[in-house]
């Protein structure tokens, strides 16, 4: 069975609806936690959502903005003696359950190191969808205006923003997005890779997803129905290298008819287009 157009589709749609929340919630302490952000595990959640696409805060963060556009993150653990095992749930404003990752599992007998390992596997799953929040909108009070330094300033003449006057752009380093516009993928630009968000393709046994997000192209491989994540592709001195997740890298090229060649030690391996 190949990596079919329903797994990109279904890839495609939680992208969408998680790009279309403004925001997400992270508590500064889990149910299972002791103390607030024990063995730095809400530090790092919310450092993972800004890194990818969202806009998080601590609930003490939060600017004043409407409570049904953001997302609410949990994470859920499974109490074992061997593992430490947690998944990733996000919720919406009215306690739903939206959202939730694979479980990211660790065998590190340190607490913070096993539960910085589970969330950043469990977080895998989200990572993937390459989602994308625009700009978040603050609410207006009456009398009050948002000047250009983000800051209210009284008694002037509101016009509220709508959701379809916010531009899209790329991550500031306070987490909101400014008016810049990414630039298009080097790869892209010299022709050296498809201009396409997903691209299936199979070997052997095998079936793999091209794909493209905020890092640039990835490449995963399908294990039942899970991606697993392989690569990625970049370009040196105008050519198209692969590296794989141990660091090995290859040159690579794309051919007119859609399949990918990696040049491994001298012998091509072929991944035939497969949509």
């Amino acid at each position: 069975m190949f990596l079919s157009t329903t797994a990109s589709d279904r890839i495609a749609a939680q992208e969408e609806r998680l790009s279309a929340f403004d925001y997400v919630v992270v508590p500064d302490r889990f149910g299972f936690q002791y103390e607030r952000d024990q063995y730095q595990i809400n530090s790092l959640l919310k450092f993972l959502f800004n890194k990818h696409g969202f806009h998080a805060f601590f609930p003490s963060e939060l600017p004043d903005v409407s409570r049904c556009d953001g997302l609410y993150a949990e994470i859920e653990q499974v109490n074992g003696f061997v593992w430490t095992e947690v998944s990733i749930r996000l919720l919406d404003c009215d306690g739903i359950l939206f959202y939730q990752t694979k479980s990211g599992r660790s065998k590190l007998k340190d607490f913070a190191k096993a539960y910085s390992e589970a969330v950043r596997m469990a977080f895998e799953s989200i990572e993937i969808l390459g989602v994308r929040q625009g700009p978040l909108e603050i609410l207006q009070k009456a009398g009050e205006e948002i000047n250009s330094e983000g800051t209210i300033k009284a008694d002037a003449k509101v016009k509220p923003k709508s959701k379809s006057d916010r531009p899209l752009g790329n991550n500031s380093s306070d987490g909101l997005q400014t008016e810049v516009k990414p630039l298009k993928n080097e790869a892209v630009t010299l022709g050296l890779i498809p201009d396409v968000a997903m691209m299936n393709f199979k070997s052997l046994e095998n079936t793999y997803l091209l794909r493209r997000t905020q890092l640039g192209y990835q490449w995963y491989r399908e294990d039942k129905q899970d991606l697993i994540y392989e690569g990625k592709f970049f370009v040196v001195e105008k050519m198209l290298f692969y590296e794989d997740k141990d660091q090995m890298r290859y040159l690579a090229e794309f051919t007119p008819e859609g399949a990918l060649i990696l040049n491994r030690e001298g012998q091509k391996v072929v991944f035939d287009k497969a949509n």
